[in-house]
């Protein structure tokens, strides 16, 4: 996408999707806008074949301009075949998930998070 980036997200939207490498899962980073100029980042994670949602949790709350959420932006990957993660800019590793279970092996504290609306 060229020209001016989005100083303010206004409607919900995905920002990131990747599939597994098989194909049977597929994990997407949603940015859904609030009130009071805020912005929360969701991860799910889809099963395919059973046209399911495995997983669904909010990772981050940050304020709803460019700077901050651009820092809260980060780097979806499959570590694994069935284990996906996710890091925002600084490379700060924030939550771990086992696609087929929604079992979280990693989540980062809430402590972390918070950076981001303090900003």
């Amino acid at each position: 996408m060229k020209g001016r980036p989005e100083l303010e997200i206004e409607t919900e939207k995905v920002y990131k999707t990747k599939k597994n490498s098989n194909g049977t899962f597929i994990a997407r980073i949603v940015q859904v806008p609030k009130e009071e100029n805020m912005l929360d980042f969701i991860l799910e994670i889809k099963n395919l074949k059973k046209k399911e949602l495995s997983y669904k949790s909010l990772l981050i709350t940050t304020e709803n301009w460019y700077d901050s959420f651009r820092l809260a932006r980060g780097d979806l990957k499959w570590v694994s075949l069935h284990t996906v993660a996710v890091w925002d800019r600084l490379g700060h590793k924030l939550v771990e998930v086992a696609a087929p279970t929604g079992k979280e092996n990693y989540r980062i504290s809430d402590e972390h998070c918070s950076v981001y609306r303090e900003t």
